[in-house]
C-alpha cells in the first residue's frame, strides 16, 4: 500500500502525462466522459462503479474483487500511478483511498480543481477519444495496515486516544456529534474549487486542534466528504490518520433523537438492509412513521409503501438532478402486482413522479428497502429529501424565472440557496409548530405567490439599494388568508436571519397542541400586522427599516409558452398536466436540456417544468421533439390550467380521484371549447381540485375552486365536489365557495354552463374573476345548479 495519496496540480498533470504509467482516472457518470470530453488519455471509472449502493453507510467500500474486475476493465496496473478528476472532488477522492485501502501499488494523486481547473490552462483541450488499454490482471484485496478502523477505535479515541473530527455539515456537527469531536467540513479546505495555500491549510488546521504529530480519526455520514479531508491531510504529511465508516446511529441519538432528522436517515439507512418496513415499525412504533416526513417520506394508504418527495430549491435542477430524479422514478416509483404492476393507473400507467405547487418533486410506490439507494444517488448529484415535508422549514419557492427575466431586480438563486442551506438538517428548526413556507421573487411579477406564504418576499428598494418587502401570515387551508405586507425592507443577505427569527418566534408563540389554529397566519391574525413586525424585530439580529418603494406591478399566473430572457435566449415553458410526468420522460426532458440548453431544467409553482437558455436553432430542435407533444408549450386553456393534488390514490384522506379525472376533463373541455368557438379567448381556464378538504392543489386561487366531498341523497350516495369561482391571486382575492356536494360527474357541465354565461355576459376586456365578483352569488348558484336563484348560501361553514 502506498503512502499516499495526494495532491497534484493540472500543470503536474500536464508534464507527466505522456507517461505509460500514469493513468488519468475520470470518475464522471461514463455518459459525461464520452459526450461532454475528458482529458486526453484519461480513462472511466465512473463513480456508481466504485460505490456499493447496498449499503446502510452511504458510499461504502465495494467488494475487493468488483473494485479489481471494474480497474482491470479500464486496462489499469497494480502499479500505475492513478490520477483521479470529475466534477466532484469529494468523489474523486473516494475512488482514492478505495484504491488505497484495497493495496494499489502506485502512487496515488488527486487533480486539485478537477475538470474546470484542467480546462483553465492554455491549450488543454478534452477529448471524446477512449484510449485503446487493453484489460489487466488487477487483484484487490483488503491490507492489514488499511487506515479503516472500527468501533473499538473510535471509543479509544472518544477516551483521548486520537483527535476525532467529524467532516459533516456544520448545521449537522451543531446539532449532534460524537462527544469530543472537532469539526471540520471538506469544503472549508477549499477555495473557488482549488485547495488552498499550504500556509492557509496549516492554520485552519492547528484552529480546530488538528496537528500533523497526533493521530487522527475521521469520521462522517457521506463517505465521499470523508475522503476528500483524508487526502488533504495525507497530502500535507499527516501519517498517522485512519477513518471510520459504519454507523453513528446510537451517538446522534444523544439529542431528542425522535425528531432528529439526520438520525432518522440514519435509522432508515439501517432498516433498509436490516428488515425493511416490518423491523422499522416493530422496534420503533407506528409513531415513526409520522416523524418520517421530515426526511421527506409519507406514508401512503398501502400499507409498506410511501411517498418520497425531493426539493428543488426555487425550482431549480440541473440536468443532470433532473436525470437522476426520472431515473430514480422510473426505476423505484413501480406498483407491485397486487396493486395492479405495470397497469396500475390505466392513464399514466406506471414509473411516474408528480411536479408540485411548490416547485418539489414526488413519487410513490417508494419501499424502505430501496431509499438508502435512491439516497446514494442524491447526494452524488446534491438532490436532498430532508425536510421536504414535515413541520419545518420547507422547500423555498422562487420565480421560475429567475436570472432570465428582463424586468428582473433581484438575483433570488443566492438569497434561496443560502435559506435552503441553512435550515436543512438543524435539528432546532426540525419541530416547528407547523410547516413555515418561504418564497422569494426577484422579478416586478410576484411568480412565486408572495400571498399565501407565511413569509413571502417581494422586489422593493431603500435608499437606492435593491432588496425585499416582507409579506407575512398568508396561508390556505382552513381560515385562508392574504399575507400582510408589515413594511420591512429585507437586504438579500438578510434574508435568513429573518426566517430563523420568524421560526424562532413561531416556535415561541405558535401552538403546538390545538391544529386548528397551529398555522403561523393564526399567530399574525392575533398579534396584528403591526404588533407582529415588533415582536418579530425583537428576535431579529438587524435594525427594521421600511422600504423606499415596492416594485411588484403585476401578476404572473404561469410561464407556459417561448419567452425571450434577458440574455436573448429563450426560456421555453412545457405544460404539464396535473404535473404528472413518466420518469422516463423526465430524464428525457433532462437529456433535451442538457443537450440544446444550459443543463438545467426548473419548476413552476404550477405544476408545469421550464427549460432555460435556448438559441434560435435549439429552440427549434426543442420544439419540434416528440415529447412536446404530450408536454405543450401551446396547449389548450383547460389542459394549461388544470392543478390538482395527489387525490385518493394515494392519500389518506382523498376523497376523491383526481389526476386521471382532471386529465380527462381538461381533454373534453379543450375539445368542446374548440366546437362552441372559445378556445382562442382564453390562454388558459383555471381549475383546481383538491380531493379533500385540504388546499394541496390551492382550490381558492382558480378560477374553478373543487375540493372532494361524498354526496348522499335518499336514493344514492357517491363522489363529489364543492364548487367555488373566481379566485385571483393577483387581486388577493379568494374563490366563494357557492355549491356544495355536486355530484363528481356533473362538474364537466358545470363547468360548460358557468364559461357559456361568462361569455354570454362578460363586458369586453372583463376577466372571469371581475364577471364572478360583479354576478351575484344567487345568480352564479342559478348557473352552476340550474335551479331557481336563492338569497341563501348553499354552503357555509357546515360543509365539512
Amino acid at each position: 500500500m502506498s503512502f499516499g495519496p495526494a495532491v497534484v496540480s493540472p500543470s503536474w498533470l500536464e508534464a507527466h502525462r505522456e507517461s505509460d504509467s500514469v493513468v488519468a482516472v475520470d470518475v464522471r457518470e461514463r455518459r459525461d466522459y464520452e459526450e461532454l470530453g475528458h482529458l486526453p488519455g484519461a480513462v472511466s471509472v465512473p463513480g456508481d462503479r466504485f460505490r456499493d449502493p447496498s449499503s446502510v453507510a452511504a458510499g461504502k467500500l465495494p467488494a475487493a474483487d468488483d473494485f479489481a474486475s471494474l480497474l482491470a476493465e479500464a486496462g489499469i496496473d497494480p502499479d500505475d500511478t492513478l490520477v483521479a478528476y470529475g466534477g466532484d472532488p469529494a468523489l474523486a477522492a473516494r475512488f482514492l483511498v478505495t484504491a488505497l485501502v484495497y493495496g494499489h501499488e502506485g502512487s496515488l494523486y488527486l487533480l486539485d480543481g478537477g475538470l474546470e481547473a484542467w480546462r483553465d490552462g492554455d491549450d488543454r483541450s478534452l477529448t471524446t477519444d477512449v484510449p485503446d488499454r487493453e484489460p489487466t490482471d488487477y487483484e484487490a484485496a483488503l491490507c492489514e495496515d488499511a487506515p479503516l478502523v472500527d468501533r473499538d477505535a473510535v471509543e479509544a479515541a472518544v477516551e483521548g486516544d486520537a483527535v476525532l473530527v467529524d467532516t459533516r455539515t456544520a448545521a449537522e456537527y451543531e446539532q449532534s456529534r460524537i462527544p469530543g469531536a472537532v469539526h471540520l467540513d471538506w469544503e472549508d479546505l477549499l477555495e473557488d474549487g482549488r485547495l488552498k495555500s499550504e500556509n492557509d491549510l496549516e492554520a485552519l488546521l492547528a484552529e480546530r486542534g488538528i496537528e500533523p504529530d497526533e493521530r487522527i480519526l475521521l469520521y462522517c455520514n457521506t463517505a465521499r466528504r470523508l475522503s476528500h479531508t483524508f487526502v488533504v491531510l495525507r497530502h500535507l504529511g499527516y501519517e498517522d490518520v485512519a477513518f471510520y465508516e459504519g454507523s453513528l446511529t446510537d451517538w446522534v441519538r444523544a439529542e431528542a433523537p425522535e425528531w432528529d432528522p439526520v438520525e432518522l436517515q440514519e435509522q432508515v439507512r439501517h432498516y433498509a438492509d436490516n428488515g425493511g418496513f416490518g423491523a422499522m415499525v416493530d422496534e420503533l412504533g407506528e409513531d415513526v412513521l409520522g416523524r418520517l416526513k421530515l426526511i421527506g417520506l409519507y406514508h401512503q394508504k398501502q400499507r409498506g409503501y410511501f411517498m418520497l418527495r425531493t426539493r428543488a430549491p426555487g425550482g431549480r435542477l440541473t440536468a443532470e438532478q433532473a436525470r437522476t430524479i426520472g431515473e430514480v422514478a422510473d426505476e423505484f416509483a413501480r406498483a407491485p402486482a397486487e396493486y395492479g404492476g405495470p397497469d396500475q393507473n390505466p392513464v399514466f400507467g406506471d414509473g411516474y413522479l408528480d411536479a408540485t405547487t411548490r416547485q418539489d418533486v414526488q413519487m410513490h410506490w417508494i419501499e424502505i428497502e430501496d431509499v438508502a439507494e435512491i439516497w446514494d444517488r442524491y447526494d452524488a448529484v446534491g438532490l436532498s429529501t430532508m425536510q421536504a415535508c414535515g413541520n419545518s422549514v420547507r422547500n423555498v419557492v422562487g420565480c421560475p424565472a429567475a436570472g432570465l427575466d428582463p424586468d428582473e431586480t433581484v438575483d433570488i438563486e443566492p438569497v434561496v440557496e443560502r435559506v435552503s442551506q441553512r435550515f436543512l438538517g438543524d435539528h432546532h428548526y426540525a419541530n416547528l409548530p407547523r410547516k413555515f413556507k418561504v418564497s422569494v421573487t426577484g422579478c416586478h411579477e410576484d411568480c412565486a405567490r408572495s400571498g399565501i406564504q407565511d413569509l413571502g418576499l417581494t422586489p422593493a428598494r431603500k435608499d437606492g439599494k435593491d432588496g425585499f418587502v416582507a409579506r407575512v401570515g398568508g396561508g390556505l387551508s382552513d381560515g385562508p388568508r392574504v399575507a400582510s405586507d408589515i413594511d420591512l425592507f429585507v437586504e438579500p443577505d438578510q434574508v435568513d436571519d429573518l426566517v430563523a427569527a420568524m421560526a424562532d418566534l413561531f416556535m415561541d408563540h405558535g401552538s403546538y397542541l390545538d391544529t386548528a389554529v397551529n398555522r403561523l397566519r393564526f399567530l399574525v391574525a392575533e398579534f396584528g400586522p403591526e404588533r407582529f413586525r415588533e415582536e418579530l424585530e425583537s428576535y431579529a439580529d438587524f435594525e427594521f427599516v421600511e422600504p423606499d418603494e415596492t416594485l411588484t406591478m403585476d401578476y404572473r399566473g404561469d410561464h407556459v409558452g417561448v419567452h425571450e430572457g434577458a440574455d436573448g435566449r429563450s426560456y421555453v415553458g412545457l405544460n404539464v398536466p396535473t404535473g404528472r410526468m413518466g420518469g422516463d420522460e423526465f430524464a428525457e426532458l433532462a437529456e433535451l436540456a442538457g443537450e440544446l440548453g444550459d443543463g438545467e431544467v426548473r419548476l413552476t409553482p404550477n405544476q408545469n417544468v421550464l427549460v432555460p437558455h435556448l438559441v434560435d436553432d435549439d429552440l427549434e430542435a426543442l420544439l419540434e421533439e416528440p415529447l412536446l407533444e404530450r408536454y405543450s408549450p401551446d396547449p389548450g386553456p383547460f389542459t394549461r390550467g388544470i392543478v390538482t393534488c395527489t387525490g385518493r390514490e394515494f392519500c389518506n384522506y382523498g376523497i376523491i380521484e383526481t389526476k386521471n379525472r382532471a386529465i380527462r376533463w381538461a381533454r373534453e373541455l379543450d375539445d368542446w371549447a374548440e366546437q362552441v368557438g372559445i378556445a382562442d379567448d382564453h390562454e388558459a381556464i383555471r381549475i383546481h381540485m383538491s380531493g379533500c378538504s385540504a388546499s394541496c392543489a390551492q382550490p381558492q386561487l382558480g378560477d374553478f375552486g373543487l375540493r372532494g366531498e361524498v354526496y348522499r341523497d335518499d336514493y344514492e350516495s357517491g363522489r363529489a365536489a364543492d364548487l367555488g369561482l373566481g379566485g385571483d391571486l393577483g387581486n388577493d382575492e379568494f374563490i366563494d365557495w357557492l355549491v356544495g356536494k355536486i355530484p363528481i360527474d356533473d362538474v364537466p357541465g358545470v363547468v360548460k354552463a358557468t364559461m357559456c354565461a361568462y361569455d354570454a355576459d362578460s363586458e369586453p376586456e372583463e376577466s372571469f374573476t371581475e364577471w364572478a365578483d360583479r354576478t351575484s352569488n344567487a345568480e352564479l348558484r342559478e348557473i352552476v345548479t340550474e335551479r331557481p336563484a336563492r338569497d341563501s348560501p348553499a354552503i357555509g361553514t357546515e360543509v365539512s
